[in-house]
């Protein structure tokens, strides 16, 4: 989960460097939480600690709701079954809005991964931040009171937005996609509403945690493609790490160039990205031309789920590019899984099966002999899972743990704000 074998690594340096507390009380947490160690046994033998350090730190979750007894674990060959631990369903809940240009998922979700109510938004980014955001502000609070809940109960909001994010400052910078969100603080306007901690990322990103996680612990490094009005890709390294790179630009695969299609201008500006090439906007433009009458990106789909020759050759010809693309970042990162989603990826087995093939010839054998490619299990979900990960992660991350067991005069104020 995260980096949490990164800090369970901390914890088996010498003696003399004691792990910090709150480290040592997220690792055992997130352990508990990831259902793999959940008993006093097993928590001594995967952080190395003292069976008393242990018990204290147990003790401190306990006392703050993050965790409850679970009851009996399985039973021992060597004596009685060992008490158990779980992650708490009543700590209180997750928000998770995963924003693409058309439509908004949301998702109320509790701390052990089960959703309390969902909702669609059907709202373009175009409409801008503040009518954008008042009205998941607005849905995040009807959905709470329905379920007789208020702002108080929010742990954590979980945000998704279809563009470059700077994840450190909770923004989209300079969004293709979203004309008028640029600088605009996602992150500080829910905190200020909800005082809670409140989390931003791009949207891809999210949806290539939840269907890495989806695989628990399998087919990592996992990299997901996205196709849809724009191109985006997200990261999952070995070790479970979502990459971001230095200011959140890792993966942003939309906006690498496409050397023979230099005056293809993209909406970034800038001329030959793959996204002014090979997005489903882009397609739909190809295929109105030859066609000679207008051709929506709705109207793209049916076409090629009709098989409609023209709209099947336009879409294989930038499935052919998409994977040129591909095989530069498998030749760079070496995924062991690729996994593609969007409605075009979802609706034919065209575009994956040309991705592949380019792939395949274009890749170095080393980098793909045990590489699959394949359709996105999540499917729309995604993005929603994705989000309620990370924001499970970030209260159980040591700053979420020091939040959350924070005395009652701390002065600590919610991120974002």
């Amino acid at each position: 989960m995260g980096s949490l074998w990164t800090e369970v690594g901390l914890l088996h340096q010498e003696q003399n460097l004691a792990p910090d507390a709150v480290v040592a009380r997220s690792v055992v947490a997130r352990l508990i939480a990831d259902g793999s160690d959940t008993t006093r046994t097993d928590l001594v033998k995967a952080t190395g600690l003292a069976r008393s350090t242990v018990e204290n730190h147990l003790s401190v979750l306990l006392d703050h709701d993050l965790i409850e007894d679970a009851g009996l674990g399985p039973q021992s060959s060597r004596g009685r079954p060992a008490q158990a631990f779980r992650v708490s369903a009543g700590k209180g809940v997750i928000l998770v809005a995963d924003v693409s240009t058309r439509t908004t998922r949301l998702a109320v979700t509790t701390l052990d991964k089960q959703i309390v109510a969902r909702d669609e938004l059907s709202m373009s980014v175009d409409d801008g931040p503040d009518q954008h955001l008042g009205a998941i502000h607005k849905a995040f609070e009807s959905m709470l009171a329905n379920n007789a809940l208020t702002g108080k109960d929010a742990l954590v909001i979980s945000i998704g937005l279809p563009g470059p994010v700077d994840a450190k400052l909770g923004m989209a910078v300079r969004p293709p996609l979203m004309p008028g969100w640029d600088g605009v603080g996602v992150c500080g306007y829910f905190a200020q509403r909800f005082g809670c901690d409140v989390i931003v990322d791009n949207d891809v990103n999210l949806m290539a945690l939840g269907e890495a996680r989806s695989y628990r612990g399998q087919f990592l490094p996992l990299l997901m493609i996205s196709i849809g009005t724009g191109i985006g890709g997200g990261f999952v390294s070995e070790s479970g790490l979502l990459l971001h790179g230095a200011d959140g630009a890792a993966a942003d695969i939309g906006h690498n160039k496409v050397s023979d299609m230099r005056d293809s201008l993209c909406r970034c500006g800038n001329h030959g990205c793959l996204e002014a090439v090979a997005s489903l906007g882009a397609m739909a433009e190809r295929v109105s031309r030859l066609r000679n009458t207008q051709v929506s990106e709705g109207a793209l789909i049916d076409l090629l789920v009709r098989g409609d020759p023209t709209t099947v050759s336009v879409v294989r010809e930038s499935a052919t590019i998409v994977g040129q693309a591909v095989a530069d970042l498998v030749n760079f990162c070496n995924p062991a899984r690729i996994v593609l989603a969007g409605a075009i990826t979802q609706c034919t087995e065209d575009v994956l099966a040309q991705i592949r093939s380019v792939v395949y010839q274009q890749a170095q054998p080393l980098a793909t002999r045990n590489l699959s490619l394949v359709h996105s299990e999540l499917g729309n979900d995604a993005g929603l899972i994705g989000g309620m990960i990370s924001g499970i992660e970030q209260v159980l991350s040591p700053r979420g743990i020091a939040y959350h067991t924070r005395p009652a005069d701390s002065t600590m104020q919610p991120l974002g704000l």
